[in-house]
């Protein structure tokens, strides 16, 4: 007779393989290796758990971590008073005047030399001026004389100028001239 197989068994292999670790169980054999495991897990991170707990508290000094009382050592110090001291604004202030007052003294005098020398520099400007002003006046009061170089008489060279160039008088020929004169009817001339 041949041997009856284990049908749970068989169900086993097929549902969780031949290298599982509940291979050849039965399901109850399964159902109580599965909450042992739960129970191992559930273990393990509540312990953990309340190892982070404690960690925590020994970094903020919590509970039985807290650090001991410090021994009395009798009556508590009296806070040291501060003294606070305003500084000497009016020192400062007066400092800080003396020195601008130096420095507006300082500028007033450079202004002053620089005025006195500007109005050396016109006075001499101004000077200059008249002696061109005056230079020009006798410059232009000798233009209308020139020099002649004439040969003769002195006499000859007291018509300098443009004498010369003036128009002479009109003169007709003594014949023509008495016949115009005789006047022999209107001013006529009989040829």
């Amino acid at each position: 007779m041949a041997k009856k197989k284990n049908s749970n068994k068989s169900n086993v292999n097929r549902k969780y393989g031949k290298k599982s670790k509940f291979s050849g169980l039965t399901d109850l054999q399964i159902e109580t290796k599965k909450k042992t495991i739960r129970d191992k897990k559930t273990t393990q991170a509540e312990n953990k758990a309340r190892r982070d707990r404690t960690q925590r508290r020994k970094r903020k000094g919590i509970g039985k971590f807290a650090p001991p009382d410090l021994p009395d050592t009798g009556p508590t110090p009296k806070p040291e008073e501060f003294n606070f001291e305003m500084p000497d604004f009016e020192g400062m202030f007066a400092a800080q005047a003396d020195l601008y007052t130096g420095k507006l003294d300082e500028l007033r005098e450079q202004q002053r030399l620089e005025a006195e020398k500007y109005r050396r520099e016109q006075a001499a400007a101004q000077r200059q001026f008249e002696l061109d002003q005056r230079t020009m006046l006798g410059n232009e009061a000798r233009a209308g004389q020139q020099t002649e170089y004439k040969f003769g008489s002195i006499s000859g060279r007291k018509r300098g100028g443009t004498f010369g160039f003036r128009r002479r008088k009109r003169r007709l020929m003594g014949g023509i001239g008495s016949a115009v004169s005789a006047g022999s009817g209107g001013g006529t001339l009989n040829v």
